[in-house]
């Protein structure tokens, strides 16, 4: 028992079309390709406006250690923990944490 040949047809036609959308969508060109690689350039492009701002206050940082002797008292103080002579240090140690 044969199908009409217009049904055929249709069915010849819907198989083309399904393959051709699977071709289309996993070729390695295909549109799956493109949305991973859009996807990869929005992190990309995420990771690179994080790393302008860490550099531009980075630079910022540069200029005032250059310029400002305060800001170099600031860096010792904070991550040095010096101190002037007639000065104490205390730091507070959350529980668990040794002492520095």
């Amino acid at each position: 028992m044969s199908l009409p040949r217009h049904k055929q047809i249709i069915l010849l036609s819907l198989g083309f079309f399904l393959v051709m959308m699977l071709i289309a969508v996993f070729h390695e060109e295909g549109i799956y390709e493109v949305y991973k690689f859009e996807k990869e350039l929005g992190e990309l492009s995420d990771r690179i406006a994080t790393l302008r701002e860490e550099n531009r206050r980075t630079r910022e940082e540069i200029s005032a250690l250059r310029s400002d002797p305060f800001a170099i008292e600031k860096i010792a103080r904070e991550k040095l923990r010096l101190a002037r002579p007639d000065e104490t240090v205390y730091v507070i140690v959350p529980p668990g944490r040794q002492t520095p």
